[in-house]
């Protein structure tokens, strides 16, 4: 509890969980929102209440991807705090989780959520990098080229709130 006047409120950040997908060539599996104009992005999304983030990366890969994919805790990659970019949103923190690699037999039973998506593709590293979020594509930045252990890291806007 704070000190002063009454007692501190936890500021309830919301918590995304995300999976890290590969092929044998070390293509990354992303996957697009089927809302006009959004970005590419890894699969996962919120974390919902009562849910932890591993508990939600499983999930969201069930709905998402109709794939029912082992990812255990010692496969977090990162953890990353980001700022709000305006002034309705809140800050939130994301987590990112390796998931296995996937081969042909696993991606031939790849069901979208139509709801939520309208495709997925493989891509090359760089060009995933390009066509991520750029905030995803530097949260995958760093597991993908020094894996050592789950990174901790915060994502400032200057000027931002």
């Amino acid at each position: 509890m704070g000190g002063g006047e009454g007692v501190v409120t936890a500021p309830g950040h919301p918590l995304t969980a995300a999976v890290l997908l590969t092929s044998p060539g070390g293509e990354l599996l992303i996957v697009h929102p089927a809302k006009d104009g959004a970005p590419w992005q890894l699969p996962g999304g919120v974390v919902e209440t009562h849910e932890s983030p591993l508990d939600a990366a499983r999930r969201e890969m069930r709905e998402e991807l109709g794939l029912d994919l082992v990812v255990q805790a010692h496969h977090l990659l990162a953890v990353e705090w980001l700022q709000a970019t305006r002034p309705d949103r809140r800050d939130r923190v994301a987590f990112l989780f390796a998931g296995p690699v996937l081969y042909p037999y696993d991606t031939d039973r790849i069901t979208l959520q139509r709801s939520e998506l309208d495709a997925w593709r493989w891509a090359p590293r760089p060009e995933a990098h390009g066509l991520l979020h750029p905030a995803t594509a530097a949260r995958v930045a760093g597991p993908l080229v020094a894996p050592r252990g789950t990174v901790y890291r915060e994502i400032r806007r200057e000027g931002a709130l």
